[in-house]
């Protein structure tokens, strides 16, 4: 495998950066050639250290694609950090308690951020300075870490769970059956800011809320095993009325990766028609009608992001004869792979805390906003850690 570094490939760097916000490290970049592609892919981040992307319906790419949010362990806990991609460094936007690592949101001007931490759901400017406390739970009451922001930076969308109810493995915590609710807070009205109130409240295990673009609905998943629980897609209208199932389970199959298409007039979701992970679609869904289609057929993806205009699905497999990653144009039903991401998908540990995460070695690609470039994660190198692909070449060719 060829491999050339960068013009700093050979920094010292730090081997445990201080909790202290604003401390900087390199990240010296290094480039190779895919072995099944030979596609040129860039690691950006240091395989020693655990890094990760936030979750995939956050904003974590600067518009013009200089730096990445990244949430990573330099320190003894985990901190989101700035990856300023030209300066090949990684600067500490937050500190004190673990974050929520995969809730954190740039704002649409990019200079700054919405973030979790401990109990509370915060608004802080790029560089760390200026934090403020939008919402804190009520006393009995703990975040789980789901977190979305509606158009506009208008509301966001938290989940808590009662304290009582928190279990330390996702089967206990699904057969705890927990007590949840979806909360909305106001983030934009200077008159109403940080208050909130109570959307849905379930004897159930929730997560992922997704705002529904030109619409005052919301999405949210009933979570646990995927043959048992038979409701998994809800919607509900902001004010909390209308709560109904989206797509109610049929036969052996399993959904994933469910989004709003940009106009919200469409749910998407990677389906798998027998449950396995062999065969797939991308299947589009409109609600009102219960109207579904395929959108494109795929390769079994496990994790999927849609650009801007719709014209291009970056999407990642779990497959074992393809853990690959690949570039979709629905438009032309022509899919490209890129690359192996070649993950092991296993768990790690928690710095700072007693529990393990389960999603720091998954793929959860990320697009630019030009379409010109993928982010993604994988740990064949040792720790989870950041990789970068140009797709611009494609990007071009297909549009042309």
């Amino acid at each position: 495998m060829m491999r050339r570094w960068s013009r700093r490939a050979f920094l010292v760097t730090a081997s445990a950066a201080s909790a202290a916000r604003g401390t900087r490290l390199a990240a010296p970049r290094s480039a190779f050639e895919d072995a099944l592609t030979g596609r040129e892919v860039e690691r950006l981040t240091d395989p020693g250290v655990l890094h990760h992307l936030p979750g995939p319906n956050h904003r974590c790419i600067s518009r013009n694609g200089s730096f990445v949010l990244v949430a990573a362990e330099h320190g003894g806990n985990r901190q989101f950090h700035r990856l300023d991609i030209r300066r090949e460094r990684l600067t500490q936007i937050t500190a004190g308690p673990p974050v929520h690592p995969y809730a954190a949101h740039l704002r649409g001007n990019d200079r700054g951020l919405y973030f979790l931490q401990g109990s509370q759901l915060v608004q802080s400017d790029i560089g760390g300075g200026g934090a403020h406390t939008l919402y804190e739970c009520t006393e009995g009451w703990s975040l789980t870490g789901d977190l979305d922001l509606s158009a506009g930076e208008r509301f966001a969308a938290v989940i808590e769970m009662r304290e009582e109810d928190v279990r330390p493995t996702p089967s206990e915590q699904f057969e705890a059956r927990p007590r949840c609710r979806i909360v909305l807070v106001d983030c934009g009205s200077r008159a109403r800011r940080g208050a909130s109130t109570v959307v849905c409240e379930e004897r159930r295990w929730l997560a992922s809320p997704r705002f529904r673009p030109w619409r005052s609905q919301l999405l949210y998943e009933r979570a646990g095993p995927w043959q048992r629980v038979r409701q998994r897609l809800q919607i509900v209208n902001l004010d909390g009325t209308g709560r109904r199932a989206a797509r109610p389970a049929q036969g052996g199959e399993r959904i994933r990766s469910a989004y709003w298409s940009a106009d919200g007039s469409q749910l998407r979701f990677a389906h798998f028609p027998d449950g396995r992970k062999w065969s797939s679609s991308i299947r589009s869904l409109q609600p009102e009608t219960g109207s579904e289609t395929t959108h494109a057929p795929c390769s079994a993806y496990d994790w999927m992001v849609e650009n801007a205009d719709a014209s291009t699905i970056l999407g990642a497999s779990r497959r074992p004869s393809g853990p690959n990653l690949y570039v979709l144009f629905p438009g032309m039903s022509r899919e490209i792979t890129l690359c192996e991401h070649r993950s092991s998908l296993r768990p790690y540990p928690m710095a700072g805390t007693d529990r393990t995460d389960r999603n720091a070695a998954s793929p959860a690609p990320a697009i630019t906003r030009d379409s010109s470039r993928v982010y993604f994660v994988t740990d064949w190198e040792g720790n989870p850690t950041l990789y970068r692909m140009a797709i611009d070449d494609l990007v071009e060719e297909t549009s042309g």
